[in-house]
């Protein structure tokens, strides 16, 4: 067995070459997987219902393996089988691979099918059979452990047909059910909880009749229960009226008096009903006016004067007010004056920076250099890519030229390499080329496919002459057919040479030691088993050549062309000698010998294993020769591939020269140095166009220069006329105009602008305090005249009286609304009826009164609610009593319920009489069967399962 991958076992390999084989090992070592392989192997993967017995792989790798075995005529088989894809449910699905192949007699290989390997390999057995029979697992076990010891023959009987599990299961099922329907002495069973239900319903049945006396007398008390808690209700209900008066006067009574008081004190109020509604918040409003007019008209009267006596001291300036533009222009231009200045100085400072720069770019470009060589040299796109261009040359000729001499390096390394790997075949071939013939020099033809096509010839031969004797011939006995017996004769010559060898070096070594008796105790020892072994190998001599006689006349024709074959591919010692064969001769023996059976099969056995050696070394001779021939083609590409990167060398060096010349041509076209290379030249581009764009940046900054130069010169003649123009300059000074004089002026103008702002805003606020005033004597003009109007409406002569008619008219609009809140508290929710008893109860009785009146009450309505509960459980408890009288009572489904359940029983009855007969006629049919074909069975399928070989296991 070859398992690639199956399970948790992955290429492992095990060989099984005896009748019986033990594999043991730990929990999960792989015993089952090893079953399920062979299984597998035999008859195809299985299903995805049997994960176990499928045996895919947990990871990545091949799923199956190789199974090898001889059948039992001795001819090899081979079966690989390997799953390609897991989605497969069949045991033989589109992605299992298959091949079974096994040899004939010939040495041709025959390729065969699933259905063919059953047939002739395994005897017609098919998986279910090899399962229950051979591949017996855990699950097998388990199953035949629930049997007993009757049913235990008719498991295995059966599992050679594949029924006998379902059969068996059948039953057992049979059995269950029966069970479940009836079982004597049970009381789970269906049957049983029927009877017990019929046997409760026959004695409700006879007990139902004695209830309809009892049923009219709880009907009857019933009804005067009713009635009596219906007048009950009606008095409770009166009670409970009169009590909820009584608590009602309890709780209004405060309020009541209240309400009482707030009437009497408002017919005794003097008469308002002429003064206005709002009259007093309108009084109010008035003075509260009068009051704030009164307040601001003092306060404008103060502002105006304070606004008078700031405008007088705020003198005009006519000098200011002329020139106060023309001051605030300058001041405004006076940071650009400034700002003009630093640039100007910047700009001096860059033009000077920059004129030391270009010197410096004609000192590095060339001594000899000025500006007008300068301005001269032109730059342009073309003459800058030229350069480009025959630089970029220039490097890929070096990155060429770098790369050649690396891959010419390689090619050398790889060249020496593949010219060391071709020595190495060459001697490898010529060794083993030597040690194959010095080996395999027996063999007599010189070319292998004669070689292969004599040996192939003596193999089938081979197998004939076997047909033939098994055909023509008794079985040799038992003892001529155990492995080595041809043998024997030469074992046992080369065991009295090793035991005279041990007798004389023990013997030696005992008497060296001083202990002489022991020396000749094992010396006699010795003699003995070599005289027992000498005579063994006399009798199974005198056995072998018995033997031989006997067989010698049938098979002398096909040994003598087998000699002939023999003699042909391999050359012998005795096989070189002629002349008629002489008793006793070496010749003779060698007759005698090519006719034993046993004396073929051994020297077929060694040739056999000469000639397996001979073909694994015309292999290794072949790989050896392809190897070599590899590797001289191998040296030729590598040498091939070195004059190809000489020639590249060649050829690149030629270009160099070319684009050397064109370089030099370039430059003498400008004038230029032959020392500069193309990577300078690029430098002095770059230095020529910053001198350029140097010549242009100082012409620029000249212009701005003059520009700053003529706007200063602008400003400083403008402030010479304003400090001229200024009354308060001094005359004699120095009239030099500048920022210093410009911003004391500006300080003045700025001030002046500040006091003209407040005189203007001054003005603007009188004026306005002015109208302000007229405005608040308007005001007070009409709050008179609305205070005269609200007096005339209130019909009152003075203010005086309208405060005291104000007064009466408001504590009677407070009393209104408490008498009203009184009411809506006291009589919310009450009708006119209850409204005037509890007016009527209130005025006749007091609080004590009303209190012991309420406490009489409550303990009448508390009786009533006792009563109405007692009588309530009485109603209950008689009507529950009602309930079970009606149903125990009712005999008409009683009686359906024990028909249901006397049909429910018959039913169960025929289920049970069916599942009796089935069961009994599955047991006296497989019983019938099993005693009429047993023997015959056995005596027709066990030869062909165990080849003829009984065994007890």
């Amino acid at each position: 067995m070859n398992i690639q991958g199956f399970g948790a076992v992955r290429d492992m390999s095990i060989s099984i070459d005896a009748p019986v084989t033990v594999l043991y090992g730990p929990n999960e070592a792989g015993k089952s997987t090893v079953l399920h392989f062979i299984s597998a192997m035999l008859y195809g993967f299985p299903g995805k219902g049997s994960p176990a017995e499928r045996g895919e792989p947990s990871g990545e790798g091949v799923h199956g393996g190789e199974l090898r075995f001889l059948d039992k005529e001795g001819i090899p088989w081979v079966v690989r089988r390997c799953n390609r894809s897991r989605e497969g449910n069949a045991a033989s699905g589109k992605g299992e691979r298959v091949h079974i192949h096994k040899q004939a007699d010939n040495g041709v290989v025959i390729e065969l099918g699933q259905q063919e390997l059953e047939q002739y390999a395994l005897g017609g057995v098919s998986r279910d059979m090899f399962r229950q029979l051979f591949a017996i697992s855990l699950s097998e076990l388990q199953e035949i452990r629930g049997l007993h010891s009757a049913e235990m023959s008719g498991y295995l009987f059966h599992a050679g047909i594949g029924g006998g599990a379902n059969i068996l299961e059948a039953e057992r099922k049979l059995s269950q059910e029966m069970d479940k329907l009836y079982k004597p002495r049970g009381k789970v069973q269906q049957t049983a909880k029927l009877l017990q239900s019929i046997e409760d319903l026959r004695t409700r049945v006879a007990d139902s009749r004695a209830y309809v006396s009892r049923y009219n007398e709880v009907v009857s008390s019933i009804l005067e229960i009713e009635r009596r808690l219906n007048l009950l209700e009606q008095e409770r209900a009166r009670t409970g009226e009169d009590l909820s008066l009584l608590r009602k006067a309890l709780d209004i009574r405060p309020a009541w008096l209240e309400w009482q008081e707030a009437g009497v004190e408002l017919k005794d109020l003097m008469d308002s009903s002429h003064f206005p509604p709002d009259g007093m918040p309108r009084y109010e409003k008035i003075l509260e006016e009068e009051r704030v007019l009164h307040a601001q008209s003092i306060r404008v009267e103060q502002a105006i004067e304070d606004a008078e006596d700031k405008l007088g001291a705020l003198p005009v300036n006519d000098f200011l007010e002329q020139y106060g533009e023309r001051i605030e222009e300058l001041w405004a231009k006076r940071s650009l004056h400034e700002a003009g200045n630093r640039e100007l100085a910047e700009l001096t400072a860059e033009y000077k920076a920059q004129e030391n720069r270009l010197e410096q770019l004609l000192r590095d470009i060339d001594p000899a250099w000025t500006r007008q060589e300068l301005l001269s040299l032109p730059v342009s796109a073309s003459d800058r890519e030229e350069v480009r261009r025959i630089g970029a040359a220039f490097a890929g000729y070096d990155r060429r030229m770098e790369a050649l001499f690396i891959e010419q390096r390689g090619a050398q390394r790889s060249a020496a390499a593949a010219e060391s790997t071709l020595r190495e075949a060459r001697r490898q071939l010529r060794e083993e080329s030597e040690r194959g013939q010095e080996a395999f020099a027996m063999i007599k033809p010189a070319a292998p496919q004669e070689t292969a096509a004599l040996w192939n010839q003596l193999q089938l031969e081979i197998e004939r002459w076997r047909e033939r004797r098994l055909s023509g011939a008794e079985p040799v006995p038992v003892s001529t057919r155990r492995p080595g017996r041809g043998r024997l004769p030469r074992m046992y010559a080369g065991l009295l040479s090793g035991m005279a060898v041990m007798t004389l070096l023990l013997a030696a070594v005992l008497l060296w030691t001083g202990a002489a008796e022991a020396a000749v105790v094992s010396g006699i020892v010795m003699l003995l088993g070599m005289g027992y072994i000498y005579w063994s190998a006399q009798r199974g001599r005198e056995i072998q050549e018995e033997a031989s006689e006997g067989t010698s006349m049938l098979d002398g024709q096909g040994t003598e062309h087998v000699d002939h074959l023999y003699s042909s591919l391999v050359s012998a010692p005795y096989a070189a000698a002629t002349g008629s064969t002489i008793p006793g001769s070496r010749r003779d023996r060698n007759a005698v010998l090519t006719r034993d059976p046993l004396m073929v099969e051994a020297r077929m056995r060694e040739l056999r294993s000469v000639m397996e050696g001979w073909q694994a070394w015309r292999q290794r001779l072949d790989r050896l020769t392809s190897d070599c021939a590899a590797a001289e083609e191998k040296s030729a590409l590598q040498a091939a591939e070195l004059k190809t990167i000489h020639s590249a060398i060649e050829q690149e060096e030629k270009r160099y020269l070319e684009l050397e010349r064109q370089w030099e041509s370039w430059l003498m076209s400008r004038s230029l140095p032959q020392s500069l290379s193309p990577d300078v030249m690029l430098d002095v581009f770059v230095k020529v166009e910053q001198g350029q764009e140097l010549i242009r940046q100082q012409k620029s900054i000249g212009l701005k220069m003059d520009v700053l130069l003529r706007e200063a010169e602008d400003y400083i003649v403008q402030c010479h006329e304003i400090i001229a123009a200024d009354p308060e300059a001094d005359p004699d000074g120095n009239r030099n105009p500048g920022v210093a004089e410009l911003s004391g002026i500006h300080s003045r103008w700025k001030a002046y602008q500040e006091d003209s702002r407040q005189r203007k805003v001054l003005s603007e606020r009188i004026q306005e305090l002015r109208k302000e005033a007229a405005a608040m004597e308007e005001e007070r003009e009409g709050l008179q005249q609305r205070k005269a109007a609200l007096l005339a409406t209130s019909r009152s002569a003075d203010e005086e009286t309208f405060l005291r008619m104000g007064a009466a008219a408001k504590r009677r609009e407070e009393l209104v609304r408490t008498i009203r809140h009184h009411e809506i508290t006291m009589f919310s929710g009450w009708d006119e009826t209850g409204r005037r008893r509890l007016v009527q109860l209130l005025e006749l009785t007091d609080a004590a009164e009303l209190e012991a009146q309420c406490v009489e009450k409550e303990e009448a309505a508390s009786a009533a609610h006792s009563l109405r509960d007692e009588l309530q459980e009485r109603r209950g408890r008689l009507l529950q009593e009602r309930e079970s009288l009606e149903s125990a009572g009712n005999q008409d489904y009683a009686l359906q319920q024990l028909e249901e359940h006397r049909s429910a029983l018959r039913e169960i009855v025929s289920q049970y009489a069916v599942r009796s007969m089935a069961s009994e006629f599955i047991k006296r049919t497989r019983r019938l069967y099993e005693e009429e074909k047993a023997a015959a069975g056995a005596a027709a399928g066990f030869p062909v399962l165990l080849d003829a070989d009984r065994r007890c296991v």
